[in-house]
């Protein structure tokens, strides 16, 4: 499961409709005694106003992956893997009167499925106050509005938990006022797929022989205040979310959930670092049906156990520079770590987790490459080996193409 948060353009729809509104235009003159600059006059108001009945903008990416894991005997035999990953559809529009549209739907291969990275219509109310409404990115983790996402574009652990990054159904509002940023936003449910357990993100929801709840009714607030520091920016915030869960079994209360963040972003030239505490419950109404015999484990969409509640600490630092390495412009050298306290009692899920991350981002407009070595200890739930509290390695290399 991987992807980033990209607001990728293609304009060549727009250049095409030009082109064509061109050749019609230029046709003989209909009258002699009009004059040059007049006739050009005309042409420039015409095209504009045709490039302005077909505000959309389409693009598409394309992504791979290779995979050398030391802690699968496959991986080792083979030397890897390497496969398709994923295709994406990217269609974003501007419209009159501050009204916009973003949506980015995904076909993710490794779990044949089609579902919404994001799909939603927004309207700027003003310079400093936007609303959005639809398939919405909620707003927890290291960036007020949950625009936040790892270096390493694979995995962290937050995103495996599903409190980064996520997508989910429903409403949010941002405003600014001075150095302050805010959002306020209302998810329904966890957003539909054409597989029920395939997502964009791991959400909790109903499995049979699994989890008999699913999250229902959330609401999400945060914060931060950014300081200018004489060529640097440090922003300081926090977000949160607290809702139901509801039991398909009883069709009933199946208890609350909740998650808080505080973090810190600087921000100097190329060099970038975050700091975030994270913590986190699902506070189960009971065990599950066929499940675990404790309150103390869920079983998130991937079909993997974390711990019901428990509280994560994580860094990112990054150096970006240009460069010039084959067809590539940019460089961005990366550290990313995370460790997850569990508070579970489980056997199952009572091991706390670390997740480290180093590698370089390569890029030049439309190309991307992402080379990572990652090191993990009972991380089997966000791909990182297996539960058997030694460290696991692995090398990946994700290939990307958005136009």
């Amino acid at each position: 499961m991987s992807s980033v948060n990209k607001n990728t353009k293609s304009n060549w729809q727009n250049l095409s409709i030009v082109a064509g509104a061109a050749a019609m235009l230029c046709t003989p003159m209909a009258h002699a005694q009009d004059s040059t600059a007049e006739r050009m006059t005309g042409l420039e108001e015409r095209i504009a106003d045709l490039e302005e009945t077909v505000p959309l903008r389409f693009g598409v990416g394309v992504e791979t992956l290779y995979i050398f894991a030391d802690s699968s005997e496959s991986s080792r035999d083979k030397v890897g893997n390497y496969f398709l990953d994923k295709f994406e559809l990217i269609v974003n529009g501007d419209f009159e009167n501050g009204l916009y549209y973003r949506s980015r739907w995904d076909y993710q291969v490794t779990q044949q499925a089609f579902f919404p990275a994001w799909t939603y219509v927004g309207l700027e109310h003003s310079d400093s106050w936007s609303t959005e409404i639809g398939v919405i990115i909620q707003p927890l983790g290291a960036g007020v509005d949950g625009s936040y996402y790892d270096n390493s574009f694979l995995s962290d652990v937050p995103l495996w938990l599903g409190l980064a990054n996520n997508s989910e159904p429903g409403i949010k509002t941002e405003f600014n006022q001075g150095n302050w940023d805010y959002v306020f936003a209302f998810t329904k449910n966890a957003e539909l797929s054409s597989k029920p357990t395939a997502r964009f993100r791991p959400d909790l929801i109903a499995q049979a022989g699994l989890s008999e709840v699913e999250v229902t009714n959330t609401f999400h607030g945060g914060g931060a205040y950014t300081i200018d520091l004489d060529g640097a920016t440090l922003q300081l915030g926090s977000n949160g979310q607290y809702g139901d869960l509801y039991n398909t079994v009883t069709q009933g209360n199946g208890g609350q959930h909740w998650a808080a963040t505080a973090f810190a972003n600087y921000r100097n030239g190329g060099f970038a670092l975050t700091l975030q505490g994270m913590a986190y419950d699902y506070n189960l109404e009971r065990a599950p049906v066929g499940g675990p015999s404790t309150t103390d484990t869920v079983y998130l969409s991937q079909g993997k156990p974390i711990p019901a509640n428990g509280n994560v600490y994580s860094t990112r630092i990054s150096y970006t520079m240009p460069t010039s390495i084959g067809i590539f412009e940019t460089v961005k050298f990366y550290h990313d770590y995370d460790y997850l306290q569990s508070g579970s009692e489980d056997t199952i899920s009572a091991d706390d987790t670390q997740f480290s991350i180093a590698g370089v981002h390569l890029s030049k407009g439309a190309f991307n490459t992402w080379v990572s070595v990652y090191t993990s200890k009972n991380a089997a739930f966000a791909n990182g080996g297996p539960d058997d509290d030694t460290w696991n390695t692995q090398f990946t290399v994700t290939g990307a193409l958005y136009f």
